[in-house]
């Protein structure tokens, strides 16, 4: 389909191939949920800020 002239960002975003779309076809496509892997990785990051192991 055709795509109205916009920034580029905008066109991206329409289209779903920003960042955000890309990353969350991608989770959809191995059947992981974007909340696990946000909950994974704010644990990871947590523990690493405070030396202890996962």
């Amino acid at each position: 389909r055709f795509i109205d002239h916009n920034t580029q960002d905008a066109q991206y975003d329409e289209a779903g191939l920003s960042a955000p779309h890309i990353v969350a076809t991608a989770l959809n496509a191995l059947g992981v949920s974007a909340t696990g892997i946000g909950d994974m990785l704010e644990a990871t990051l947590s523990n690493r800020a405070t030396g202890t192991k996962s």
